[in-house]
């Protein structure tokens, strides 16, 4: 089978080193297609797919971009275009890895188009950049990427060796293939820190019933990634035990980053839903995500370098709303499961955030707004008991075998 890599590159500044690529990538027995996105000057090297034809598949005309001498409107024409030719291409089945390489802008422009991408194709970057915090290009998505040490600029033994690098490793993903392939269903699970003990101890439950288990750290960036994961059609079932990221949003704690869409997207396709306050109890923060003043004088407990703050009674019925909202917008089979002696390794009897009273203060509140067809189950145990997490996979097998009979 023929394979085809896109080498996206601002070949008006990196023409050589894409022909570099280009010509590494062909002795491995990849074709190679070359799409500009400069917005300078002309391409140094002849592109397959030239900038004009990527500014016009995003409704932009080139002559007009030159007019306006805007650099940041051609940059914006060239990130749209891109990831629309891109998109076209991986659905013709003329897209088995990509390439990119730049500074700042440049990683800009490619990782964009990338991020436009599925999970599981190759996606490779040589960036100036790669040391720095690169989270505003990753996303939530599996971009590789490699630092290049010295600027992409002068066409050098150093540079060529590590154009030639990134370029092997990305043709050595293509061999390996994209698929994901779904031999056992895969059930979506959420977890961080102090309530892991939950997924850990679903796993073998869902192992029993015929699923694998696929987990996503409730870190911000995990729990938007599991909904483009549910998005993109992989999972079956959601045991979504964490949704402790509501609480760090809030109040820009260390698990902050979730987009509006975050506990949407099972319901949006119909994927059976299970729903737990895990980690709601408190907020996380850090030496580097430092607690707001109107949290002071809150019980706390110390994870490690981070610690976590008590949430209340006001904030209990703000997360009731929140969640009420958005279960409330579910076109599938959803159920919530509230674990009645605690939501963390921190809220148990015994320890600092322990404190039941304001918890029920967040299941009689969701009860007020939650439809009545979705189901709140209250269980006398802990959310880390073996027995919580039974009753999880129980309840959400049980939907999935009804859902699909």
């Amino acid at each position: 089978m023929k394979r085809y890599l896109l080498i996206i590159a601002t070949l008006d500044t990196k023409g050589r080193e894409a022909a570099y690529v280009k010509d590494c990538v062909q002795k491995l027995g990849v074709h190679p297609m070359l799409m500009d996105v400069g917005t300078l000057g002309e391409p140094l090297t002849p592109p397959d797919i030239t900038r004009e034809e990527v500014v016009a598949a995003a409704g932009y005309h080139w002559e007009n971009l030159v007019r306006e001498k805007s650099r940041s409107l051609a940059f914006k024409a060239v990130q749209e275009g891109g990831a629309v030719l891109t998109r076209g291409l991986f659905e013709k089945g003329k897209l088995h890895g990509i390439f990119g390489m730049g500074g700042g802008t440049g990683t800009a422009i490619v990782t964009h188009i990338m991020r436009s991408l599925p999970f599981g194709l190759p996606k490779v970057v040589l960036s100036t950049v790669a040391s720095r915090d690169i989270k505003e290009y990753i996303g939530t998505k599996d971009i590789v990427m490699f630092h290049s040490v010295a600027d992409i600029l002068g066409f050098n033994e150093f540079i060529r060796l590590m154009l030639g690098q990134a370029a092997y490793a990305v043709c050595g993903m293509m061999e390996k293939g994209s698929e994901v392939k779904k031999e056992k269903p895969m059930v979506a699970v959420t977890a961080y820190g102090i309530n892991s003990a939950c997924a850990m101890n679903a796993e073998p439950l869902l192992q029993e019933k015929g699923y694998e288990m696929i987990a996503f750290h409730a870190n911000g960036c995990g729990g938007m990634a599991m909904e483009e994961f549910i998005a993109q059609g992989l999972v079956t079932g959601v045991l979504d035990f964490t949704t402790h990221e509501i609480a760090d949003e809030m109040f820009g704690g260390y698990c902050k980053g979730i987009g509006p869409m975050r506990l949407e997207t099972a319901g949006r396709f119909g994927v059976p839903l299970v729903v737990v306050p895990g980690g709601l109890d408190n907020a996380v923060f850090s030496p580097f995500y430092p607690m707001p003043d109107q949290l002071k004088g809150r019980k706390i407990h110390s994870h490690d370098i981070r610690f976590c703050a008590r949430m209340e009674s006001e904030e209990m019925k703000q997360f009731a709303q929140i969640i009420g909202e958005k279960l409330n917008r579910s076109k599938g089979p959803t159920h919530v499961l509230i674990p009645k002696r605690g939501w963390s390794e921190a809220d148990k009897a015994g320890m600092e955030l322990y404190d039941p009273k304001t918890d029920q203060i967040f299941v009689e509140e969701l009860r007020k707004i939650l439809n009545p067809n979705i189901p709140i189950e209250e269980i006398d145990v802990h959310i880390s008991d073996p027995a919580f997490a039974l009753r999880a996979v129980v309840v959400l097998d049980n939907m999935i075998r009804t859902h699909h009979s």
